[in-house]
């Protein structure tokens, strides 16, 4: 049985996973990306959202998961990254699939969704499980800072995978 030539989806994949990294790189060194008013930029997520919005709900899950897992090493946390970004992702490709148009405004609506999603899995998962409370002020010059901060990086993301995407289509995408 011949499948056909998926060679360029796999080298698309290949690039999706350098890009990966490399947001994990700058998100999770110190002076990646500079901190704006005591806020980070959590670049994973963007990068993953845009992914998913070119590619099918089980290869866009597969992304969140291997993103989510980097971020969980890389930053020390428990595990929870691997999870909110397979859900993140695969809710993303099903929405494009479905019922969105795939453009840059759409790009912004569901990182924010994205944003949103996250921050609330990290508040329920990092502080409420954990005992520990959080603040108004603590909410809103942490996260939603990041929040606004990562929502910056999500068309910078977009533009990079839609090239990536349009430069490397297989013959029946």
């Amino acid at each position: 049985m011949h499948y056909g030539n998926n060679k360029p989806k796999y080298i698309r994949y290949a690039i999706y996973v350098a890009v990966i990294v490399i947001a994990a790189i700058l998100q999770n060194s110190p002076g990646g990306i500079p901190e704006v008013l005591g806020a980070r930029a959590l670049v994973i997520l963007p990068a993953c959202v845009s992914i998913a919005m070119f590619e099918r709900e089980i290869a866009a899950g597969v992304f969140g998961v291997v993103a989510g897992c980097l971020w969980d090493v890389s930053s020390g946390t428990d595990g929870n990254n691997a999870f909110v970004l397979l859900v993140v992702c695969a809710v993303c490709s099903l929405l494009i699939s479905h019922f969105m148009r795939n453009n840059v405004l759409t790009a912004l609506v569901l990182g924010s969704g994205g944003i949103v999603i996250y921050n609330f899995a990290r508040i329920i998962f990092d502080i409420w499980l954990e005992g520990a409370g959080i603040s108004l002020k603590q909410f809103f010059t942490f996260y939603f800072t990041s929040g606004i901060y990562t929502l910056a990086f999500v068309p910078v993301f977009y533009f990079i995978v839609s090239w990536i995407y349009n430069s490397h289509k297989t013959a029946d995408e």
